[in-house]
C-alpha cells in the first residue's frame, strides 16, 4: 500500500502551517450552524441534494464546484496510506488509509470511519476495509483511521485524542490532494468503542479546552453511531469489561474522568446524529444509544435513534440490509448541501 509520512503534529497542534488553512478557507466560512440545519431538515425527510438552489453563491468563488452524485458504483482506487504523526513515536499506529473514487466530481464528501474493539489493540482498521471500500464505490472519500489502544500506548487521553487528530490530518491530506476532499462535509461513522470515538468527535467544537480534540481544525457535519458507547459510567455499570482499562481506574477512583470522557456529558453537539443499535446486543446495550439520543434532543440536536435486528455487529455483512440502510444514511449526511439556506 503507498504511504506518506508525516513529521509529528503533537509538539504544535496551533501552530500549522498555512497549507491546513489554505484548504479549509472553503469549509470554515459555511460554519458550524449550516451544517445544524441541513441536518435537521434530512433527519425528517425532506429536501434534496440540489447543490446551490437559493443558496446566492457562485460555487466558484467559495469552493468546489457542485457535487454530482453517481448513477451507479464506481471504481475505487487502491488506498494510500497517510500517518498523521510521526510513526517514529507512535509505534506506527497513528495513521489512516485513504479510499478514493475514480470519480468526475471535483472535490469529495468524507467519511471517516474508527474502528471498535474495546478501545483494545487486538483489533484495528482492518475489519472496517470491506465497509471502506463498498462506501467509497458510491463516490465519497474514506478516510479509515487507526490509532493508538490500550497496551500499545493509548488509553485517556491518548486514544481520543489520536483520533481527533485523525480527523484534522483530513486538512493536509486535502492540500496534497489540490483540494480533492471538501471538508465542508466530513461526517464520521464509529463502531462500538469506534462510536465513542466518534461521538467524542462529533461534539469536539463545544468541548472545554481542557478536553482532547477541542478547536477542531475540520469540524464534522454529522455522525453515525454503531452501537457506541456514549456515556462509560452506565458502561461500567451494565457491566463491560474494558472502560476501566480506558480510563485507568474503575468509577470510585476515577469518577471524574468517566464523565469528561463520556460524549453524553457533552451536549448539545451542534450536529445531527443517527445512533443505530442491534436490539438483542448484549455487549454495548441499546439504552446507551436511546439515552444518548433523549438527552440530546433535549439539548436540542437533530439526534435519532434507529434500533435494527441483530446483536452486536449487524453491519458486518456488507451485502446484508442492515449495512445498505446505514450506507445510505452516512451517504446522504455526507452528500447533503452543507449550506442550502445560503
Amino acid at each position: 500500500m503507498p504511504s506518506s509520512r508525516m513529521p509529528s503534529r503533537r509538539t504544535s497542534r496551533r501552530a500549522r502551517p498555512d497549507l491546513s488553512r489554505r484548504s479549509l478557507l472553503i469549509g470554515l466560512s459555511a460554519g458550524l450552524g449550516g451544517a445544524a440545519g441541513w441536518a435537521l431538515t434530512s433527519m425528517i425527510g425532506a429536501g434534496d441534494d440540489d447543490e446551490g438552489s437559493g443558496s446566492g453563491q457562485n460555487a466558484d468563488s467559495v469552493g468546489p464546484r457542485p457535487y454530482v452524485p453517481p448513477e451507479g458504483a464506481v471504481p475505487v482506487t487502491e488506498p494510500r496510506r497517510h500517518y498523521y504523526a510521526d510513526p517514529g513515536d507512535t509505534d506506527g499506529q497513528t495513521f489512516g488509509d485513504l479510499y478514493l473514487p475514480d470519480s468526475a466530481n471535483p472535490a469529495l464528501p468524507v467519511v471517516v470511519l474508527v474502528h471498535g474493539g474495546g478501545w483494545k489493540d487486538s483489533l484495528g482498521l482492518a475489519y472496517m476495509e470491506n465497509h471502506a471500500r463498498d462506501l467509497a464505490s458510491f463516490d465519497v472519500a474514506v478516510w479509515n483511521v487507526e490509532y493508538r489502544r490500550v497496551d500499545s500506548g493509548g488509553g485517556w487521553p491518548t486514544t481520543v485524542a489520536d483520533v481527533c487528530d485523525a480527523v484534522d490530518h483530513l486538512a493536509e491530506v486535502s492540500a496534497q490532494l489540490d483540494g480533492r476532499l471538501d471538508l465542508r462535509r466530513v461526517v464520521v461513522a464509529g463502531h462500538s468503542s469506534g462510536g465513542h470515538l466518534a461521538l467524542w468527535v462529533a461534539g469536539r467544537a463545544r468541548l472545554p479546552s481542557s478536553l482532547p480534540g477541542s478547536r477542531p481544525v475540520v469540524p464534522v457535519t454529522g455522525c453515525v453511531s454503531l452501537a457506541g458507547v456514549s456515556d462509560l459510567l452506565m458502561a461500567e455499570r451494565t457491566g463491560d469489561r474494558y472502560v476501566h482499562r480506558l480510563l485507568g481506574g474503575r468509577p470510585d477512583d476515577r469518577r471524574q474522568r468517566y464523565v469528561d470522557a463520556s460524549p453524553a456529558t457533552h451536549l448539545p453537539t451542534g450536529i445531527p446524529v443517527v445512533c443505530v443499535h442491534g436490539r438483542d446486543d448484549k455487549v454495548v446495550l441499546p439504552e446507551q444509544s436511546e439515552s444518548y439520543v433523549r438527552a440530546a434532543r433535549r439539548a436540542g440536536d437533530p439526534a435519532r435513534v434507529s434500533l435494527v435486528p441483530g446483536g452486536h455487529d449487524p453491519w458486518g455483512d456488507i451485502s446484508g440490509t442492515v449495512w445498505h440502510d446505514t450506507r445510505d444514511t452516512l451517504l446522504a449526511m455526507a452528500r447533503r448541501s452543507p449550506n442550502p439556506a445560503g
